[in-house]
């Protein structure tokens, strides 16, 4: 693999990391072409005792159909940990015992600063912290580059991650009253997180000169804490990696044009794109109806604490994730050609649909709390989307309720399709607030115990 442009071996690295040329994956040097099954997880976060000894267990085991092999490739969708020394025996863990190919795009924890650690490594920002994240990555043999996988198989797919932040972009229309005290809700990130000023990331522009990605024309309000500019910034820094990518699908045009090659794939290479931050609205966790463009505040946000919710909206992710992703594919190479996954993590709350075209999956781990109250799936696992070597036909399905679309010799691998966990699969909505309010019971009785045993 070669190292990513910016890349330093001291303690100190430039800011300007970009992602690796497209010559990069062409001589097959980060061993890619052979891949053949890709599995998908996010937020691991391996702070947790309980959530690394999953881990531990989990790559100790490898009798499930679920394991990633030699061959194979995992997608961690960010939010592993804000501790450098926590994120190395992670990645180390999961590549000593599965040895496979590990894709990692960084979350709001690894840009988060402050602490012991990082404060005796000299790291003063989120874009250097960033910086360091993908540095280690990079000594571990960690991809955070886009890259062409299993080329000598049946379904190539290109991996893409992209980087993003949040911008409120996603906020629920008609909930702005469930959000007037954002300006002082005590979200870590607002904490933990420095960033440059919006008027030096404003200065940021595409490799062409110009700013292709803004967000004019975005009614945003009530923004609180979020540093605005910073979706733009990642949204144009991304432009060098998507070009490349679509120099691989004009390349593949040019074969089928030619038929110069002699092994000639008769249909574009799939396309895997990966953030850690949500693309769209429809991919928030209390939006029920992928195909209904406006949100039902009343039947929707129909549990305990639709505040919450409001307000996470608010830090969930950016409208221009889905704008960029859905400008990778060139029109001369027809997008109805090209099977298309968008991978996210973030919201902790697990997601599996298709919507325009595109299947958004979001297979977390996330905090054993969400696991015991059945947010999360007690048996959550990693998920296989794709295999660059499968031949056999699941069908055409019909996605005019939104649910997945598959036809036959293609690389995607069909998934149950996810709405609303807690509420399709969880128990339901009654049980979740049960399990909520004796959570909050439990909780008042183990500050009670506390306070008397520090008395």
């Amino acid at each position: 693999m070669p190292p990513p442009p910016g890349y330093h071996p001291t303690s100190h690295v430039a800011l300007n990391l970009s992602q690796a040329s497209r010559d990069a994956f062409k001589d097959g040097s980060d061993d890619l072409d052979d891949i053949e099954k890709i599995y998908i997880i996010s937020d691991l976060h391996t702070d947790n005792a309980e959530n690394l000894e999953w881990l531990k267990l989990r790559c100790a085991s490898k009798l499930t159909k679920q394991t990633p092999g030699d061959d194979d490739c995992l997608i961690i969708a960010g939010d592993i940990s804000h501790e450098l020394s926590k994120l190395k025996e992670t990645l180390s863990i999961i590549t000593e015992n599965l040895h496979c190919h590990v894709f990692f795009i960084w979350g709001n924890h690894e840009a988060w600063i402050g602490g012991q650690e990082m404060n005796s490594l000299g790291i003063q920002t989120s874009l250097e912290k960033i910086d360091k994240v993908k540095n280690l990555c990079y000594e571990l043999g960690i991809h955070t580059d886009f890259a062409l996988a299993g080329k000598n198989n049946e379904n190539p797919v290109v991996l893409l991650p992209i980087e993003s932040w949040y911008d409120a972009t996603l906020s629920l229309e008609g909930c702005e009253d469930l959000c007037q005290k954002f300006n002082s809700w005590p979200w870590v990130d607002f904490l933990r997180c420095v960033w440059p000023k919006e008027e030096d990331l404003g200065q940021s522009r595409s490799s062409e000169g110009k700013r292709r990605f803004t967000l004019s024309g975005h009614d945003v309000e009530n923004t609180g804490r979020i540093p605005l500019g910073l979706t733009e910034w990642f949204a144009n820094k991304n432009e060098k990696s998507i070009t490349d990518v679509q120099d691989i699908y004009h390349e593949w045009l040019a074969m089928m044009t030619s038929r110069q090659s002699e092994r000639i794939i008769s249909r574009p290479p799939g396309l895997i794109t990966m953030s850690h931050f949500l693309p769209n609205e429809k991919t928030l966790p209390d939006w029920k109806d992928p195909n209904c463009e406006t949100f039902k505040r009343n039947e929707w946000l129909d549990h305990p604490v639709p505040d919450v919710s409001a307000k996470f909206a608010k830090v969930a992710g950016s409208s221009l994730i889905d704008e960029q992703i859905r400008s990778i594919v060139p029109l001369e190479v027809s997008s109805s050609q090209v099977q298309h996954l968008h991978v996210f993590g973030h919201s902790h709350r697990p997601k599996d649909f298709v919507y325009k075209g595109i299947r958004y999956v979001h297979n977390p781990l996330g905090k054993p709390a969400e696991r015991e109250m059945n947010m999360v799936s007690d048996e959550v696992d990693f998920q296989l989307v794709w295999d660059c070597c499968r031949k056999s036909s699941f069908g055409i399905a019909d996605i005019a309720d939104g649910t997945l679309s598959y036809s036959g010799g293609l690389g995607e691998i069909p998934g149950d399709r996810v709405i609303r966990f807690w509420e399709e699969k969880g128990g339901g909505k009654e049980l979740l607030a049960r399990n909520m309010k004796h959570r909050r019971q439990r909780q008042r009785i183990a500050v009670k115990r506390l306070l008397r045993d520090l008395k």
